[in-house]
């Protein structure tokens, strides 16, 4: 389902801490899709992504959010394919408002955010989000679980037209945030 998701989007954002734990690829791998796509915005500010992941078998553009300068960057990572956007910081409204404006000069007008709780909700305590996809397993994972957060992000969201999709016993919320 998160594939069908990732094809209804110009790019998939996430940061460099979640993309170096998953090593996800980040692309749309249905049959009848271009399994180079949505293109890849990761945000990385101090440098941390690792250079052999996955995401970088794949042919496609990818843009990265830093605080660094083109040089050191592109020593770093030797790809001329990556472009980068350089921020100050994204710590407030205004900053993460000022990215989005320099994202859409690179035409990109739905964004799918693919990160973790910390990033998330900066950008939900902004109201910068429109529709908020939330799966939920319907596997108890207990200990064994990565993160068992959503839960409690569930509960302090005011979820407001609420669709639920049930896939082989899962769940996935679809809010429309106002």
């Amino acid at each position: 389902r998160v594939h069908l998701i990732r094809s209804q989007y110009d790019a998939v954002m996430s940061t460099s801490k979640s993309i170096n734990l998953d090593n996800s690829r980040l692309n749309c791998r249905l049959d009848g899709f271009n399994h180079q796509k949505p293109d890849l915005i990761i945000v990385d500010l101090n440098m941390k992504l690792r250079k052999n992941l996955n995401l970088f078998k794949i042919d496609r553009k990818i843009l990265i959010i830093t605080k660094y300068s083109p040089y050191k960057l592109r020593k770093f990572y030797g790809n001329e394919k990556i472009k980068f956007i350089f921020v100050k910081s994204l710590e407030t409204k205004n900053d993460f408002i000022n990215l989005f404006k320099k994202l859409k000069r690179f035409n990109y007008q739905r964004i799918l955010v693919e990160s973790g709780l910390t990033f998330l909700n900066n950008l939900i305590k902004d109201k910068l989000i429109k529709n908020l996809y939330i799966f939920q397993s319907s596997n108890k994972l207990k200990k064994k679980g990565k993160n068992n957060a959503s839960i409690n992000l569930l509960k302090k969201i005011k979820l407001r037209n609420k669709v639920k999709v049930f896939l082989d016993g899962d769940k996935l919320y679809k809010v429309r945030i106002k």
